[in-house]
């Protein structure tokens, strides 16, 4: 089992950090979380809609541009196309890549893809979001930057955050709390 006798309970507003070893079920959790995986036993209740930064390039088409994957990746999230244009210069704002926003993703540096997909995430008003260690391909401002805005979101909006990383700083910097993960296990929270 990738996971075994998990059970934890996370509230609104909390930043919950989750860390472990590689290979301890942390990604996994979130998957099952967002309905990525299917658990084959227990369950799992979230109340409120999730916007999530899972893999790098899930839920973008690489052969459309920035603003065409605001919009699918705002769509799978739920959110109508009303409700992603009324954020849309906040997105492209935050995630400040300039004109590349035109230019199909498949062409975007792996930095500038997490800034517009963290971007996207962090601006729809989604009640829970999740970030599973993707801010380590952004410069150190724009993970900063990220930091901050998850920060912001929990504490000013009320949103929950679910935040997966292997730095200590970043988990001691944002989250009110942690769960540490080992082989598939909960082991301290």
């Amino acid at each position: 089992y990738a996971l075994h006798d998990v059970n934890f309970d996370i509230y609104e507003g909390e930043c919950v950090g989750i860390i472990g070893t590689n290979g301890s079920g942390k990604s996994t959790i979130l998957k099952i979380i967002t309905g990525v995986l299917n658990p084959t036993s227990g369950r799992v209740l979230v109340n409120g809609r999730i916007s999530a930064l899972l893999e790098l390039g899930a839920g973008f088409n690489m052969e459309y541009n920035g603003i065409e994957n605001v919009y699918l990746n705002g769509t799978m999230m739920g959110f109508s196309e009303k409700e992603i244009e009324a954020k849309l210069p906040e997105i492209l704002s935050f995630a400040d890549i300039g004109d590349y926003v035109y230019q199909p993703v498949k062409t975007y540096s792996s930095g500038m893809f997490v800034k517009l997909a963290f971007s996207v995430a962090a601006h729809l008003d989604s009640e829970i979001m999740i970030m599973d260690e993707v801010l380590a391909v952004g410069d150190m401002a724009f993970q900063k930057k990220c930091l901050d805005k998850m920060r912001e979101v929990a504490q000013k909006e009320n949103r929950t955050v679910l935040y997966v990383s292997h730095n200590m700083n970043t988990i001691r910097r944002l989250c009110d709390r942690c769960i540490v993960l080992d082989q598939g296990k909960v082991i301290y929270d």
